[in-house]
């Protein structure tokens, strides 16, 4: 339960009630000195014990409860009394007798004692569940557990528009047809056209498929209901169906409509066979969604949206034409989407006057939308950090670092050797990047520690790649190399560390991959694939064929390894000079080595 002004004073009475039952507890007790119970046969010795003395007692009895006063001593006991115990203490001279009325319950304050407590633990039980209830979702209580949770968004609130989502302009326009059916549905009529049930909006995750569906409901100015696949999956066999009705019950009393089902591989997954749900609630949950589908009337207003990342797993019952009858892609953005994705998300963000967006997009490649809103707010927090006026090139670059490679642990203590080792280590690398012609340029490196690594260094592609040419790869795999070789010819082969086994792993993975899949290696043009590990791949294949295979892999990797090597040695003084200038600055950008190795380079070459 939040802690709320209201709920604060719910506790504070809580506290005042539990106090008062505190002190009507003690009340209801007489508060007695510490007595000491004994039997009464006891009691009699002890009283002629005292007649012996010529001392005095007294005796307070109330029912069958005796208290028995000697001087400073308290005795108790239990005893009826008889004629017999009557008798025998008319004996005793010096006692004084004193009887009580039996002490009468009071009945309303037991029954207020016993109660109470249940009634504070009820009504807070109640305040709990009406609070919970007040957040939404099925599960708040019980009289909802079969509705759909669905959020409403009403024209007008929040309104999201087709120019606040960027980065997927053929996304937006398989969308804009269909905003404008619901905004004119009588031209369409006129011609006999039927509005798609349903749309389908596949892509990895973060490209902006719920922002496109909100979108497309701020666009045609109707009822947006959002909901997700998770809320329908239930254990109770029956509940999903209850909440797929309410939804679509909902759908009808607000058309026209958009209705957005996000994540819908949790309910639609393939039914039977592998991959299928095997799931009762499930597949009755997915039937119900078909019924409805085919339930609601041709140009009823109501367009279902739904989103997944994995398309591929979806029943062919919902995908099939008549219900979701298109389907669109909504993949990563190219560096224009980029962007202006970053123009949208900066509007709110004082950024300097020279920040350079299109750099910026052209150097955040595989980013999605969502990356990208992350990356501006990476930014904007590391520039409030440091009180700076406005957030630039600097701050976006940090932030790029720290999504991408990690936090720098600055903090992290190394010896002068292992700076050593680790700068000879990256300017290897960072050497074969720079001047291999194949290779993405370079961008920077740097000896600080990011993550698991001790070291970077960044390559930046001048354009989006969608393939890579066998040149590429190879470029790729011999920039891999860079490290061992680096480490080889300054320490020998027993110098190596152990930083290289990621590296020589990468590599064989590449190079596995161009014989087995693009056939790029000496066996031709023969598909191993298929599989995502190279000990699954090929079961039927032959023992020879294998061997085959692996010898090709084996030849690209050795041919690689000689390039770079010899590349490498004849760039020895330029390892020697980015070591020195990577353990002086930790940090060297490749604009930094344009006009040292550009001498450099001339020199050897009137040396020649």
């Amino acid at each position: 339960m939040p802690i709320n002004s209201k709920n604060k004073s719910l506790i504070i009475w809580f506290l005042v009630v539990l106090i008062v039952f505190s002190i009507l507890s003690i009340g209801s007790h007489t508060v007695e000195p510490i007595a000491e119970k004994v039997s009464y046969s006891q009691i009699i010795k002890i009283l002629d014990k005292v007649e012996d003395q010529g001392n005095s007692a007294t005796i307070v009895i109330q029912g069958t409860s005796w208290r028995v006063t000697v001087e400073d001593e308290v005795y108790i006991t239990t005893a009826p009394l008889t004629d017999t115990i009557i008798e025998d203490l008319g004996k005793h001279k010096n006692l004084e007798i004193r009887f009580m009325e039996p002490k009468k319950p009071s009945i309303l304050l037991d029954i207020f004692i016993t109660w109470l407590p249940f009634v504070i633990i009820f009504y807070f039980i109640y305040r709990f569940m009406k609070s919970t209830s007040k957040q939404g979702g099925p599960a708040g209580r019980m009289d909802q557990f079969g509705k759909s949770g669905a959020s409403i968004i009403m024209p007008g609130i929040d309104t999201t528009r087709f120019d606040d989502v960027a980065g997927c302009d053929e996304a937006k326009e398989e969308l804009e047809d269909l905003v404008d059916f619901l905004r004119h549905p009588r031209k369409f009529n006129d011609m006999g056209s039927k509005l798609p049930k349903g749309v389908l909006l596949h892509g990895p995750p973060g490209t902006g498929k719920t922002l496109l569906a909100k979108a497309m409901a701020g666009e045609a100015n109707v009822p947006f209901i959002l909901t997700d696949g998770s809320a329908f999956v239930e254990m109770f066999v029956g509940v999903g169906a209850s909440r797929v009705r309410d939804l679509f019950d909902q759908a009808h009393s607000l058309a026209p409509c958009v209705v957005f089902i996000d994540e819908i591989d949790a309910i639609g997954k393939k039914r039977g066979g592998p991959g299928g749900s095997g799931n009762d609630e499930r597949e009755q949950t997915l039937n119900q969604i078909l019924v409805e589908m085919d339930g609601f009337a041709e140009n009823a207003g109501i367009i279902i949206l739904a989103a997944t990342n994995r398309v591929d797993t979806l029943d062919n019952a919902l995908t099939r034409p008549g219900r979701f009858d298109r389907k669109v892609s909504v993949g990563l953005p190219d560096a224009g989407g980029r962007e202006e994705i970053l123009k949208i998300h900066t509007r709110k963000v004082p950024i300097h006057t020279d920040l350079n967006l299109e750099l910026i997009a052209r150097t955040t490649a595989g980013f999605s939308g969502a990356d990208l809103a992350n990356l501006v707010n990476e930014a904007s927090i590391i520039a409030a950090l440091e009180e700076a006026p406005v957030v630039n090139d600097d701050h976006f670059d940090r932030a790029r670092d720290k999504i991408t490679m990690g936090k720098p642990r600055k903090s992290m203590k190394m010896t002068e050797e292992s700076r050593r080792a680790t700068a000879i280590h990256e300017a290897g690398h960072a050497l074969l990047a720079y001047y291999l012609e194949d290779a993405d340029p370079l961008h920077k490196v740097t000896i600080i520690p990011h993550g698991r690594a001790l070291g970077l260094t960044m390559q930046l592609p001048e354009d989006d790649k969608y393939s890579w040419s066998k040149k590429e790869n190879l470029a790729r795999i011999q920039v891999l190399f860079g490290g061992y070789i680096a480490e080889k010819m300054f320490y020998g082969i027993e110098g190596t560390s152990t930083g290289v086994s990621n590296d020589l792993m990468r590599a064989k993975q590449i190079a596995e991959t161009m014989v087995k899949d693009y056939g790029m290696g000496s066996v031709g043009p023969v598909y191993f694939g298929s599989t995502s590990t190279y000990g699954n791949r090929g079961a039927d294949t032959s023992d020879l064929a294998k061997e085959e295979f692996d010898e090709a892999v084996k030849e690209i990797m050795d041919d690689a390894l000689r390039s770079a090597e010899r590349l490498l040695k004849e760039k020895r003084e330029h390892i020697v000079i980015l070591t020195n200038m990577l353990l002086e600055q930790d940090t060297v950008l490749a604009d930094e080595l344009e006009g040292m190795f550009g001498i450099l380079d001339i020199y050897f070459e009137e040396d020649e």
